[in-house]
């Protein structure tokens, strides 16, 4: 199995988890009150969950719990609500931040 040790590797795929909600929300009615995700979406969020533990794992800190339930929902579902796909975006966006911090590379001092 592959295993993810690398935060540069890990920012990519959470970006790919970001654009994959961002595809899902804006491409949907904005009246309805879930969206759909097709297989590429759905196969970029379970990157992203994944690679978002081994962020938040690395500051110990655990996964947040909309993100559990948005792995939890896509295991049993194709619909997502629009609120927990709009809070897991926020969610994912935030630990995005963490991983720029770690894959960026130190500064020298002068």
């Amino acid at each position: 199995m592959f295993t993810i040790n690398d935060a540069t590797t890990a920012a990519i795929n959470i970006l790919g988890a970001i654009d994959a909600l961002e595809s899902a929300l804006d491409c949907r009615r904005l009246d309805a009150n879930v969206v759909m995700t097709t297989d590429q979406e759905r196969e970029l969020l379970t990157l992203g969950i994944r690679d978002s533990l081994f962020i938040l794992g690395m500051h110990r800190k655990p996964l947040p719990k909309v993100l559990s339930l948005l792995s939890l929902r896509m295991a049993t579902s194709l619909r997502i609500p629009r609120t927990k796909a709009s809070a897991a975006l926020h969610e994912f966006r935030l630990v995005e931040e963490l991983a720029e911090g770690l894959s960026a590379p130190a500064a020298c001092a002068a």
